[in-house]
C-alpha cells in the first residue's frame, strides 16, 4: 500500500488525518505518488477540496462542494459571455469541460485554460488552510488526461492571492462560504462617505439577501472572489455581516438511515431511489463507481448496495477496497445484481458483503433485507 511520511504522520490510502495540506501535498509530489488528496476546511465541515496527483505534477484540482456554482463563476471570468448550460445536479466538472470540448464548442486550448485555472483557483484555497483533515485515494480516476503541472508552476503566480486570502481566513472560511445581512442600516452608514460603495453594496444586497456565497455573486456581479472577499472582510469584522457554512442544500435528513446505491444503471437508480425513499430512506445515488470512495468521505452511508458488472472498476474490487478502508469497513454491503451462480455469491462472501439481492427484485424484498442487515449492525 501507498506511503508517505509527514511530519512523523503516516497518510495512507483511505486513511484520514489531520495535517497542513501543503506539506502533505509537496511530499506526495516530491514521491511521485499517484492518486487523488482530499482535504476538507476544518472549520466548514461541508466544503472540500480534491487534488489529482501523477507522477510528481498535478492534473487537475477542484471542489467537491459547490461544482455549479464554482464552475460558472470560473466560465464567468473566462468568458465575458457564455451560453454553457450547467445542469443543476453538476457532479463532475472535468468532464463537463471536456464534453464541451467533445461536442467542438471549446477548442484543446481553451479547455486547457479552463481547466489550468479551475485547478490554480483551488490550489489557492487549499494551500490557505493551515491545519485539514486530509486523506489520500490511490484511485486517479480522470479520464482522458489533459493537465500535467508542476506545483511551482501552479503557485508562483498566485503566491499574492494565497496571502490575500489567508489574511482574510479569519472573517471568510472560503469563497462558498454564505453572506447574510445582520445590519443593513450600519452597512450604509459605513460606506456613506463614498457613493460608488454604496451603489456597490446596494447592487449586491439581493445576493446577500438570497445567502449567496462568494462564487454565486462573483457570477452573477462580473467581479472577482478576491474583490470581493476584501469588499466585504470589513463588513463581516464589525458584525454587519455574518458568514455561513456553505452546506450542500441537499442535506439528507440526519434522522433517516443513508443507503447508498452504486450502480450504472439509471433505471435501477430510479427504482431502488423510489423503493427505499417509501421504505423510511435517505438515498446516496452513484453511477459513477470510481467516485464513491470520495463521496462517502462527505457523506458516510449506513448501508451500500453494490452492483457487480460496472465499467471501471467491478463491484468486487470496490467492495474489497471499502473493507481495507478504515472509514467504510464497518459499512454493510449488499451486492445488487443479475448474476444468481454460487460461486458469485461465495465470492461476494469472501470479500465481506453481507447479503446478495438478485435482479430484478422485488421491492419488499429489498426494504426488508436493507432494515435487517442496519439492525444486525447496531
Amino acid at each position: 500500500m501507498t506511503t508517505t511520511m509527514v511530519k512523523n504522520k503516516l497518510i495512507k490510502s483511505d486513511k484520514e488525518i489531520v495535517a497542513i495540506p501543503y506539506k502533505i501535498l509537496q511530499n506526495l509530489l516530491a514521491k511521485k505518488i499517484s492518486g487523488k488528496l482530499i482535504i476538507q476546511d476544518s472549520k466548514d465541515s461541508s466544503v472540500s477540496w480534491i487534488i489529482y496527483l501523477g507522477i510528481g505534477k498535478i492534473h487537475f484540482a477542484t471542489s467537491i462542494s459547490g461544482k455549479r456554482e464554482r464552475l460558472m463563476y470560473i466560465l464567468s471570468q473566462c468568458f465575458s459571455h457564455h451560453d454553457f448550460y450547467i445542469p443543476q445536479d453538476l457532479e463532475d466538472d472535468y468532464q463537463f469541460i471536456y464534453n464541451q470540448w467533445q461536442n467542438n464548442r471549446l477548442d484543446s486550448q481553451k479547455v486547457r485554460e479552463i481547466l489550468s485555472y479551475t485547478t490554480q483557483e483551488a490550489i489557492i484555497h487549499c494551500l490557505t488552510l493551515s491545519r485539514a483533515k486530509v486523506t489520500f485515494e490511490n484511485i486517479v480516476g480522470l479520464n482522458p488526461l489533459i493537465l500535467n503541472l508542476g506545483l511551482k508552476s501552479l503557485v508562483n503566480p498566485i503566491k499574492n492571492n494565497i496571502r490575500s486570502w489567508v489574511r482574510m481566513r479569519s472573517e471568510i472560511n472560503s469563497p462558498l462560504s454564505r453572506l447574510e445581512i445582520k445590519d443593513w442600516e450600519s452597512i450604509k452608514a459605513y460606506f456613506s462617505d463614498d457613493l460608488d460603495k454604496v451603489d456597490q453594496i446596494q447592487s449586491l444586497k439581493p445576493y446577500l439577501d438570497d445567502n449567496c456565497n462568494l462564487y454565486e455573486i462573483g457570477s452573477y456581479s462580473s467581479k472577482s472572489i478576491l474583490e470581493l472577499g476584501l469588499f466585504f472582510q470589513p463588513l463581516i469584522s464589525f458584525n454587519f455581516l455574518t458568514v455561513k457554512p456553505y452546506q450542500k442544500e441537499n442535506i439528507v435528513d440526519v434522522d433517516k438511515p443513508i443507503i447508498a446505491c452504486i450502480d450504472d444503471s439509471q433505471t435501477i437508480q430510479r427504482i431502488v431511489k423510489m423503493t427505499l425513499l417509501t421504505g423510511g430512506f435517505e438515498v446516496i445515488s452513484i453511477t459513477e463507481p470510481a467516485k464513491a470512495m470520495s463521496t462517502f468521505v462527505r457523506q458516510k452511508p449506513d448501508l451500500i448496495l453494490m452492483d457487480i458488472n460496472m465499467p471501471e472498476i467491478d463491484g468486487y474490487k470496490l467492495a474489497y477496497m471499502m473493507r481495507q478502508s478504515v472509514l467504510l469497513k464497518d459499512i454493510p454491503i449488499l451486492m445488487l445484481t443479475g448474476r444468481d451462480g454460487v460461486m458469485d455469491r461465495v465470492k461476494a462472501k469472501m470479500i465481506g458483503a453481507v447479503g446478495y439481492i438478485c435482479k430484478p427484485f422485488n421491492p419488499q424484498e429489498l426494504v426488508q433485507s436493507v432494515h435487517n442487515n442496519l439492525q444486525k449492525n447496531n
